[in-house]
C-alpha cells in the first residue's frame, strides 16, 4: 500500500509542476472486492479506489499504467470540470504529463478472478453476464447479441 500511495503522490507532484498549481490529495483505497476494474476515480468524492488483486498480479506496470491512469481522471476534473471520462483533456494529461499512453482498459488477466456469472442465451450462443449486467436486467434493461441481434434471455436452470 505504500508503494501504491507514493506512486499517487509522485504523479500529484509531476502534474503540479507541469500545471503549476497544487491540487488537493484523495483518500487512496486498496479495495479487495471482486471486480474487473483495475481502478476507480470518484470525483464527488475525490477518492481513488484500486484494485488489489490486479496490484498483485503485475505491480510494477499497475504502477505505471493504471495509477496515474486513475489521477488523470481526478486532475483533469480538477482543471476542466465535467467533460468526457476519457475525452481529449484526460488524453492530453495521460500524455503530457504522465507521459503514458491513453489507454482505457487494462490487460490484467481474469482467469484466476472467482466472479460470478449468469447464463443467457440467444438464438446462436451462449452468453455470460455479471452480477452488475444481471441485476439490470432485473430491473428492466434488454441485451441484445451482437451477433444475430436478438434479446438475451435468462436461462434458469
Amino acid at each position: 500500500m505504500q508503494q501504491l500511495q507514493q506512486t499517487v503522490e509522485q504523479c500529484f507532484v509531476l502534474a503540479e509542476q507541469y500545471y503549476q498549481r497544487p491540487f488537493a490529495r484523495p483518500q487512496v483505497i486498496l479495495s479487495q472486492r471482486i471486480s474487473k476494474v483495475a481502478g476507480s476515480a470518484n470525483l464527488s468524492q475525490w477518492r481513488l479506489r484500486f484494485n488489489a488483486h490486479f496490484y498483485a498480479q503485475d505491480c510494477e506496470d499497475f504502477l505505471r499504467h493504471t495509477v496515474p491512469h486513475e489521477v488523470a481522471h481526478l486532475i483533469c476534473h480538477a482543471l476542466y470540470g465535467r467533460v468526457k471520462p476519457h475525452g481529449k483533456e484526460w488524453q492530453s494529461i495521460m500524455l503530457k504529463v504522465f507521459n503514458c499512453p491513453p489507454q482505457t482498459t487494462h490487460h490484467y488477466s481474469l482467469s484466476e478472478m472467482p466472479i460470478k456469472s449468469f447464463s443467457y442465451r440467444c438464438a446462436c450462443q451462449q452468453h455470460q453476464l455479471g452480477v452488475r449486467r444481471h441485476n439490470k436486467v432485473l430491473k428492466g434493461t434488454q441485451y441484445c447479441c451482437k451477433r444475430c441481434r436478438e434479446i438475451l434471455v435468462f436461462n434458469q436452470n
